[in-house]
């Protein structure tokens, strides 16, 4: 199974970044950037089942794809913003990691304004 190849690597990884992190502190941050980078990869790899199941659902019930498409893009940009907090975050960054959250927040907000206009168009026409 994969998960074990996954977590091997991530045990792996931190043993190695706690060795380095006592002699070279600076080089111990990049092996975690390099390391969290192919993570973040590999998990990505497995994704294009996910959209190809979600692509044929949408057409099989009759979802608008271009809302598929952004809950895909917000999806992913939530994965993409949690992951750069964190090593912002492990580098004591922690200001910037806030501010990273925050513009991820604003940019699916604005991501998300053809479905909440969507919606709105629709719960008026209920009234």
């Amino acid at each position: 199974m994969e998960i074990f190849k996954v977590v091997g690597f991530c045990i792996i990884a931190t043993v190695l970044i706690i060795i380095i992190k006592q002699q070279k502190p600076e080089m111990a941050l990049m092996l975690t950037i390099v390391a969290a980078v192919g993570i973040m990869l590999f998990a990505i790899s497995k994704m294009s089942d996910i959209f190809n199941l979600l692509d044929n659902l949408a057409s099989k019930s009759g979802i608008n794809k271009d809302f598929l498409i952004i809950i895909i893009k917000v999806t992913l940009i939530a994965y993409i913003v949690e992951f750069g907090k964190n090593i912002c975050s492990d580098a004591g960054q922690t200001a910037i990691a806030t501010k990273l959250e925050m513009a991820g927040k604003v940019i699916i907000v604005t991501l998300s304004l053809p479905i909440i206009n969507s919606l709105v168009n629709i719960l008026s026409g209920l009234v």
